[in-house]
């Protein structure tokens, strides 16, 4: 049986905020990842898997909003260009205000998201989707990018 490898790596951008704000900050600090897949089968990492979900962590202004915005790929590229299709559902992403995994407010990273940072000026926002490899899928390591945007109100 051939093994497929996945990982999806993160990236991010924050919008300057007024002067005289604290500065808008979005970290990469783990990427998405399936590890082994087999042809034919999806593959579907939870927005709460500790070990397999993409997290982002974000810092702000404290007690204030901002948005945030996904760019999701629809495919992974592999081996001499072999796609591997990628979905996301509506319930695949989630933001923790305490930054903690098991308290999270879900949402659909296809939508734009309001969230609150805490009163420290923090958060967290946490990944998950569906792999689904084809019968025929090449043997090889599969990439993609994910981008995390952020921008917070006045």
């Amino acid at each position: 049986m051939r093994g497929l490898r996945y990982a999806l790596l993160l990236s991010a951008t924050a919008v300057v905020p007024l002067a005289g704000q604290r500065p808008l900050t979005v970290t990469g600090i783990q990427s998405l990842t399936f590890g082994t897949l087999i042809p034919g089968i999806p593959s579907v990492v939870s927005r709460t898997d500790a070990v397999k979900s993409g997290r982002f962590d974000v810092g702000g202004p404290h007690d204030t909003q901002g948005r945030l915005t996904f760019t999701l790929p629809s495919v992974l590229t592999g081996p001499a260009g072999a796609t591997l299709p990628l979905t996301f559902s509506g319930s695949d992403a989630g933001f923790s205000q305490s930054q903690n995994i098991g308290s999270q407010i879900g949402f659909d990273p296809k939508q734009p998201f309001l969230m609150t940072f805490s009163g420290q000026g923090r958060g967290s926002v946490f990944l998950g989707a569906t792999a689904r490899p084809a019968p025929t899928q090449r043997a090889g390591s599969y990439t993609g990018t994910i981008t995390l945007n952020l921008t917070a109100f006045p």
